[in-house]
């Protein structure tokens, strides 16, 4: 008679406590669940960061992009665990450039440690290392780009004097360089040389240049697709004028992180609960058109 009296009012408990934790779901992104709190710290740190851009469907964009982030990292078989998570807080600290901006994040979550690591740490994380360590890092990311590029190499080697034709016909464009240690990688039309210091990074990738190209033979292509950060370059030395160098070159752009982005995490569902909000994510956010809505 206890037990079926005890069962009687244990069910309706259990029914209430499940209909709340449901009700407090504001958003899942595959099968990570975003909470009215998790929104509402959101919305806060927000602020933080902008001032006057704290408003729910800008948090709820953010917690929604840095979640995808997260599954994607999974489906890789990254772990994005609390031990990977403490660490990165870590980082964080080290690294700020900004501690006390850091402490009034910190300061919206109070002692919350796991929901500062779940819902700020882990979308920084997850944030960083698909663009740094998988993005930047994965032959498949760019195939389809290096694959153009050594196409131009196997088909212009024959016949090198061709070069700047072959490129164009491949519908790259196709330029002339000066290769300077003095003033970086600049067109051919812009000589004689400007006398501003250039860029660190335009000094770097002459001086790469020159190396790689050290033993090439004027006239020659070089062997190599060269890779740099933002495309695949296929050069053909022309001459050495004193130090510099005159080549000729072409490059294939590598596609966007954007581009890479959406169309992995395209294909990971995700549910908006509060149908408002949902429609003021899809009215002011020009990406929430990309996701895979429910």
């Amino acid at each position: 008679m206890r037990i079926r009296y005890l069962t009687k009012w244990i069910t309706p408990l259990l029914l209430l406590f499940l209909s709340a934790a449901c009700s407090d779901e504001v958003s899942r992104v595959g099968s990570s669940t975003i909470r009215a709190r998790d929104l509402a710290r959101r919305v806060s740190v927000t602020e933080i960061y902008y001032p006057g851009s704290g408003k729910n469907y800008v948090a709820l964009s953010q917690l929604i992009k840095g979640n995808l982030s997260i599954e994607m990292l999974r489906s890789l078989g990254r772990t994005v665990d609390d031990s990977v998570l403490e660490k990165e807080a870590q980082r964080i600290d080290q690294n700020t450039k900004a501690p006390e901006m850091l402490k009034r994040i910190k300061d919206v979550y109070r002692s919350d440690r796991k929901a500062y690591l779940r819902s700020f740490v882990a979308l920084v994380y997850a944030e960083r290392v698909l663009y740094s360590e998988v993005f930047l890092k994965s032959p498949d990311a760019q195939a389809t780009e290096r694959k153009q590029a050594e196409s131009l190499l196997q088909q212009a080697s024959p016949s090198p004097s061709s070069f700047m034709q072959t490129a164009r016909k491949q519908g790259l464009s196709a330029e002339q360089f000066r290769v300077s240690l003095k003033y970086g990688v600049v067109p051919i039309e812009h000589t004689p040389l400007a006398t501003p210091a250039p860029h660190e990074a335009d000094l770097e990738h002459a001086d790469r240049l020159h190396h790689l190209l050290e033993t090439t033979k004027p006239g020659a292509i070089y062997p190599k697709v060269i890779e740099w950060q933002e495309n695949f370059q296929v050069v053909r030395l022309l001459r050495r004028t004193g130090k510099d160098l005159i080549i000729e070159s072409a490059a294939v752009a590598k596609r966007s992180y954007d581009e890479w982005f959406w169309e992995k995490a395209s294909k990971v569902p995700v549910r908006i609960t509060n149908i408002a909000l949902k429609s003021e994510l899809l009215k002011e956010v020009s990406w929430a058109s990309r996701l895979k809505l429910d």
